[in-house]
């Protein structure tokens, strides 16, 4: 009875009892020992499998439970530290900053400016006398103070001499001299733009013409030096861009002539011939193709990758440009007559002209040519021969007028010019045919 009311825990036996300590070893005895109970061990696979899913189960809540305070804390505690914090108090150190660079750039601004001016004053000097000068300009430090090169510090002595800067006085020995050219002194002094920039190993080579100046001085005379041939070069896309507005400033002035000569020519005048307007548009498409050439040069330079500015779209800008005004300006000239049909419109306009002299010939005014322009052609009383007849005279002087004026490209002159050298001619003729009918006149008052 004591045995049938005792509990026993374990992974039991269902048919024998018999504690194994573990599901596997249970399972293996079941099919070992009972196998015939085939029911009984089915049921126990389910049981086990049953058991264990539970039992993972509460462990993995069990995981979840505990980590959840874990988790929302270190949320909380991640929000609090991240959390945006009012700005504390500030302070600009700007001005403090511009006004030690200000006192320090004036400083070196004002030595340099020191030295330029001696400089420019020794290259002045001339004469034997040229070392008392020297020492006037620049007051020279007493070699007697000195027993030591301030630079290298080395002892003076009898292979170690003394010199002196001519730019400030001081001493220094001959290894730290520095020889400073009087070309390039000159480009300091009177800087050209074809200043170059150069390390400081030019200013070392000892020339006869040159000044002695110690290393300090040669540093701040080549950094003006360097400052000016900065300010000076222009980049590469700058001195191309400079090369086409250029081009196109040129070739504007060719376009109006060219314009000019159209007109001229369409409308029978004679003021221009046609081989010329034939040359001078062969000229302004050769500048056309050169503007191209300079445009696409632009657009294929490699992009400064230093800078700031975004080059590529500047020089594909520049380029687009160029184009649009080539094919909008250049390339819509209009074409010039043949000379079939120059030739015609000539024809037509002496046609048009005798049938206008017909009507207008009552009373011929002989017009001045009034210069707006500014333009003047010169005295050709010397070169003019006389031909004893006034108008004949006026003719040759308004012809040398012309030639003067095609010369020095004052087309609107050369308009006016013509026009009063055709009424001049009209009335050369019209003087020859009163003078053929008062000849006629007088022969047959005689005859009668």
């Amino acid at each position: 009875m004591a045995e049938a009311n005792t509990f026993r825990e374990g992974f039991l036996c269902p048919v024998c009892h018999k504690d194994l300590r573990s599901p596997q070893k249970l399972i293996t005895h079941f099919q070992d020992s009972h196998s015939e109970e085939q029911d009984i061990l089915k049921s126990i696979k389910e049981f086990y499998g049953k058991a264990k899913k539970k039992i993972l189960k509460l462990e993995e809540q069990d995981l979840d439970i505990r980590s959840e305070p874990i988790q929302e804390k270190l949320t909380l505690d991640y929000d609090e530290f991240w959390k945006p914090q009012p700005s504390g108090s500030s302070r600009s150190h700007i001005d403090f900053f511009r006004a030690i660079r200000r006192r320090r750039l004036d400083h070196q601004t004002a030595e340099t400016n020191k030295l330029i001016i001696r400089l420019d004053r020794l290259l002045r000097l001339d004469g034997t006398a040229r070392k008392q000068q020297e020492q006037f300009l620049v007051a020279w430090i007493d070699g007697t103070t000195v027993s030591r090169c301030p630079s290298c510090a080395s002892s003076f002595n009898i292979a170690r001499r003394q010199h002196h800067c001519r730019l400030c006085g001081s001493i220094m020995c001959n290894d730290c001299s520095v020889f400073l050219p009087f070309d390039r002194a000159h480009s300091i002094v009177a800087p050209v733009q074809n200043l170059g920039i150069s390390s400081k190993e030019g200013l070392k080579g000892r020339n006869n013409d040159s000044f002695r100046i110690c290393s300090h001085c040669a540093s701040m005379v080549e950094h003006r030096r360097m400052i000016q041939a900065e300010q000076m070069m222009q980049p590469i896309i700058s001195q191309l861009y400079a090369h086409l507005q250029n081009l196109k400033s040129n070739i504007q002035s060719e376009v109006d002539l060219y314009e000019k000569m159209y007109r001229s020519l369409t409308d029978g005048e004679s003021t221009f011939k046609l081989q010329d307007a034939q040359t001078l548009k062969a000229s302004i498409g050769a500048k056309a193709e050169t503007i191209d050439t300079i445009s696409k040069k632009i657009a294929s330079l490699p992009e400064d990758e230093s800078s700031v500015i975004k080059i590529e779209a500047l020089q594909n800008s520049i380029r687009r440009a160029t184009s649009n005004y080539i094919k909008d300006y250049l390339l819509t000239l209009p074409p010039l007559p043949s000379v079939q049909e120059l030739a015609a419109i000539k024809r037509y306009r002496s046609l048009r002209y005798s049938e206008e002299e017909e009507q207008n010939s009552d009373k011929i005014e002989i017009k001045r040519v009034t210069v707006t322009t500014g333009w003047s052609p010169s005295s050709l009383e010397k070169s003019v021969q006389s031909e004893g007849d006034p108008l004949i005279d006026q003719m040759n002087i308004v012809r040398n007028y012309i030639a003067q004026a095609k010369e020095a490209q004052r087309f609107e002159e050369v308009v006016s010019l013509e026009e009063n050298l055709r009424l001049l001619k009209e009335a050369y003729r019209q003087s020859q045919l009163t003078k053929i009918d008062e000849k006629s006149e007088s022969k047959l008052q005689k005859n009668s």
